[in-house]
């Protein structure tokens, strides 16, 4: 029952890209305005559902209501247009049936092109029916639309027409009544009411939307009045409502909504106007109306023509489609600032413990030009000298023969071991990179580590490599006046190729006794970094292995929540509660765990364990913070969330953040408890109006304890093993 309901209602919500229910029902309302048109709207959404699931077309798609929306159409104008007898039942019927063929034959094409079939089913089909039905004697047109005054002298005395009518002669700028005129025309109706709720429907499922749907008419309606057309034809025939359908699916339903798209939008608006009047002339001929045609073409090549581009940066086609405008615009820009670099290969320092950056990025010895983007690393002790005593032999110096790490998985690529070692300030410029080993990272990534210690190499050619593995050691080869190890990263095989700017995944930057996280990032010079090393009782604690059960249980009530984990076929591993019906999505890439999506209940605690574990380092370090910025649609007031809405696109003057770290950690070298301490943040402009803190209890390699408090309130749920 619950799958039917919502296939029919977002059927009706698909009309403006959404699977939002009040909206559906606000449009299923104002279908019964006109009473069988409401009806005959709502069996053609019935009808083609059943006959699609029953003939095994995609539940999926039959569920979102992506064929429910042009049998709407079909239906509201068949109703609209003919009397109903028995003949008109027989084509009604028939009707559907030819609009679901067509639907699927159209998204079979469309979606090679990843392109949406949008209207064209419903203009096919109805160019069809009408073309036919002229030819049936049984047929009959719908005679209230030839004769109005009757019509109305009929119906106008009654107090349900005078309801829905009530705001028809209201004093409101001619804009505004043509705008509520227009999207009740959508559905076939005349009334003002119907419009001024469908926009109140659209403002509550979406600012963005709304907004948008402001534009596009406005649009219209100015670029009409720059050309000398009637403003009024906007309330025909389905005229106006093609501008504000182009609106919403450019600039915020297929695009990510932003300036751009908005100037899209009123970019297009022209290109759209002199199509429909082309279309309407040239169906004209054959007594047809263009009806949703326009748009459709519109969007349609619009898309095709961003598919054609080189690089995107002003206009940036949707991914991940939420049937929220504001969903995707608050993720989009979380994303970009968490995961900017997710693409790249997860690269680490090609060493263990702290070592020193003597040289980093375009250095003003030997990294210049197209060598600039390389790093030399030593060893120092607490006055930055590199070395023991006098400093005179290779020995001396602490970083001389201590072991190189592969930085990433890949094949030893190459290996020189003939370059003798160099005594101290004595340089080879002939064999100016040294003893060097080239790792192929595949996908056309490759690293070089040179001067190293001739005879020292562990790998040969060939040798399939995990991260960590021991290569060498540190020596002194080359043109190397002292030790150290030169770390490049290259797009080429070739000893001594070019470089390129490549950031580390994760390390430790050390600053007297305060260590720092840093994440994606190049080190810089003069500065004591490391690898972050991970402990076990983090590692285990947040392995979640697909189905594996997480049980809480909280500490007044007694009451249980079972979590699973799961991988779905795209391999996204996620936690699922069955109790809430929520879906929490995770990476654990071994160094660090982190959510990065959530669908289902905010009372759920999921999620007030997804914004707890946001993003956990699996490595013991007391104190060091771990920050990331949290999406608005999870973690905003209600209040101020709706003005944001408004602007989102443009600006965000509210911000939520995550801040996190190990504390109480009993043995920094060997820990078997800690507690991770975390705070999600809301900000307005610099001014704080809400905070959620949380600490996760982790002992014998487990959670062990589970509280977050908010508005004073302390609540606390313990593991069961």
């Amino acid at each position: 029952m619950k799958f039917w309901v919502n296939t029919i209602l977002n059927s009706y919500s698909q009309i403006f890209y959404s699977v939002d229910k009040v909206l559906a029902l606000v449009i299923l309302l104002i279908t019964f305005f006109t009473p069988h048109l409401g009806l005959s709207g709502l069996l053609s959404v019935v009808l083609i559902n059943s006959i699609a699931y029953l003939t095994g077309i995609n539940r999926h798609l039959i569920g979102e209501g992506l064929y429910g929306f042009n049998a709407l159409l079909l239906g509201l104008f068949l109703g609209f247009q003919y009397e109903i007898t028995t003949a008109f039942i027989l084509l009604f019927v028939v009707a559907i049936i030819m609009l679901l063929i067509i639907s699927v034959w159209l998204h079979g094409i469309f979606s090679r092109h990843k392109i949406p079939f949008l209207a064209f089913p419903f203009i096919t089909t109805y160019c069809i029916i009408s073309m036919s039905a002229g030819s049936f004697t049984n047929i009959y047109l719908n005679e209230d639309h030839a004769f109005v005054l009757n019509h109305l002298a009929k119906v106008e005395s009654s107090s349900f027409y005078q309801f829905v009518h009530l705001f028809d002669a209201i004093s409101i700028p001619k804009f505004a009544l043509i705008y509520f005129k227009t999207l009740a025309g959508t559905f076939f109706q005349t009334s003002v009411l119907a419009g001024i709720l469908v926009a109140g429907a659209i403002l509550y499922f979406s600012r963005i939307a709304f907004t948008l749907s402001l534009v596009g008419f406005l649009s219209a309606y100015l670029f009409y009045n720059a050309f000398g057309a009637d403003v009024n034809d906007l309330n025909l025939n389905l005229v106006g409502s093609n501008f504000i359908f182009m609106a919403i699916g450019i600039g915020c339903f297929y695009l990510i909504p932003n300036f751009y798209s908005y100037l899209a939008v009123f970019c297009l608006t022209p290109i759209l106007m002199m199509l429909m009047i082309f279309l309407n002339k040239t169906m004209n001929v054959f007594q047809l109306k263009s009806f949703t045609l326009s748009f459709s073409v519109i969007i349609s090549l619009f898309l095709l023509f961003l598919q054609q581009r080189w690089f995107h940066k002003f206009l940036h086609l949707v991914t991940i489609q939420y049937y929220s405008a504001e969903k995707t615009i608050y993720k989009y820009k979380t994303s970009l600032n968490r995961f900017k670099n997710a693409h790249l290969a997860k690269v680490y320092l090609p060493f263990w413990g702290d070592w020193f950056v003597s040289q980093g990025y375009d250095g003003k010895i030997t990294h210049l030009g197209e060598w600039g983007k390389a790093l030399d690393f030593v060893i120092v002790d607490e006055t930055t000298t590199t070395f023991q005593g006098t400093g005179s032999g290779k020995e001396d110096f602490f970083c001389y023969n201590k072991p190189i790490v592969a930085p990433l998985d890949g094949f030893v690529y190459d290996i020189i071991n003939t370059v003798e070692e160099n005594e101290i300030s004595g340089v080879n410029i002939v064999e100016n990179w040294g003893n060097t080993i080239i790792l192929n990272h595949q996908n056309g990534l490759f690293t070089q580590i040179s001067h190293i210690k001739k005879d020292s190499f562990k790998v040969v050619v060939g040798d399939y490599v995990m991260k960590g593995t021991v290569l060498a050691t540190c020596g002194n080869s080359g043109r190397s006046p002292e030790p150290h190890i030169h770390f490049q990263l290259q797009l080429s095989p070739i000893i001594g190729s070019k470089t390129v700017a490549y950031p580390i995944a994760y390390f430790i930057e050390k600053e007297k006794n305060k260590r720092t996280l840093k994440i994606s990032e190049v080190p810089k010079e003069e500065t004591l970094i490391s690898n972050v090393e991970v402990h076990s009782l983090l590692t285990e604690s947040f392995a979640f292995i697909p189905e594996r059960k997480i049980t809480f249980k909280s500490s007044d009530t007694n009451d249980e929540v079972t979590w699973e984990v799961h991988t779905d076929e795209l391999n996204r591993s996620y936690l699922y509660c069955s109790k809430s019906k929520s879906v929490a999505y995770f990476v654990n890439d071994g160094t660090m765990f982190y959510f990065y999506d959530f669908e289902g209940s905010r009372n759920s605690l999921l999620f007030y364990f997804f914004l707890a574990s946001y993003r956990v380092l699996l490595g013991c370090y007391e104190n060091v913070e771990v920050t990331d910025s949290v999406s608005l649609n999870y973690f905003n007031s209600p209040l101020f969330q709706w003005f944001q809405d408004f602007v989102a696109p443009f600006y965000l003057f509210t911000k939520a953040s995550y801040i996190s770290q190990s504390t109480k950690i009993d043995n920094v070298h060997q820990p078997t408890s800690t507690t991770i301490t975390s705070s999600v943040e809301a900000k307005f402009l610099n001014f704080n109006f809400r905070k959620v803190s949380f600490e996760i209890e982790i002992k014998e390699n487990n959670i062990h304890q589970f509280s977050f408090t908010q508005n004073g309130i302390i609540k606390s749920y313990v593991c069961v093993i």
